[in-house]
């Protein structure tokens, strides 16, 4: 996994708390600390350790803690691949061209292992697919509504559809509501991939 996703994570619980806390977080997970480098991949297995820690220590869901890291890491991921994103391009343009962005990675980066995106516009704004062994859909949801706030401007994101099984789980871990489904059990299954809409101007 990119140094980028470990950085944010730790940076989510300074900022939330302190540096203390940090390193109460590492001693809980059975993790040294370390400088995290955005060059450098770390293994996947000790984000989803440090993500379970910090659920487990706030009280709250971990696919809530993982969106709400998302959220911090759309910034940072903007900033460091800013070389695929053209100048000019607005908000829509971006969403729509984040597919392409992945498999231009994908292709130029041997060592980087993007999700893979599907991107293309709809009435209100912009249906993204979201499909990865990594699993991190919460986290995918999470930059995108990063994304949107970025590039300051107003919108939802919802999850309409999900690769996992239980559709009565959302990642607030209490069921579908208003912001992360339809509420009446008729979410669409995603079966390979989780799909979002982003909808502008809300």
């Amino acid at each position: 996994m990119h140094g980028i996703v470990h950085q944010s994570l730790k940076r989510y619980v300074v900022e939330k708390t302190d540096e203390r806390s940090w390193a109460t977080v590492l001693e809980r997970s059975g993790i040294e600390p370390k400088l995290y480098l955005p060059v450098t991949h770390y293994d996947d297995a000790e984000f989803d350790t440090v993500l379970e820690t910090v659920a487990t220590m706030s009280g709250h869901d971990r696919a809530a803690v993982e969106r709400d890291v998302g959220r911090f890491l759309a910034e940072p991921l903007l900033r460091t691949f800013r070389g695929h994103i053209r100048p000019g391009w607005d908000l829509l343009t971006l969403l729509t061209s984040l597919g392409e962005i992945a498999e231009d990675l994908r292709s130029k980066r041997a060592e980087t292992e993007p999700p893979t995106l599907s991107c293309e516009r709809i009435s209100d704004g912009v249906r993204v697919g979201y499909a990865s062994d990594r699993d991190y859909c919460a986290l995918a949801h999470g930059v995108l509504e990063g994304i949107v706030t970025e590039y300051g401007e107003s919108g939802t994101v919802e999850k309409v559809a999900c690769v996992h099984e239980d559709r009565g789980k959302s990642e607030t871990g209490d069921g579908y509501d208003s912001e992360n489904g339809n509420g009446d059990g008729s979410e669409e299954r995603g079966e390979d991939q989780c799909v979002f809409h982003v909808v502008l101007g809300e």
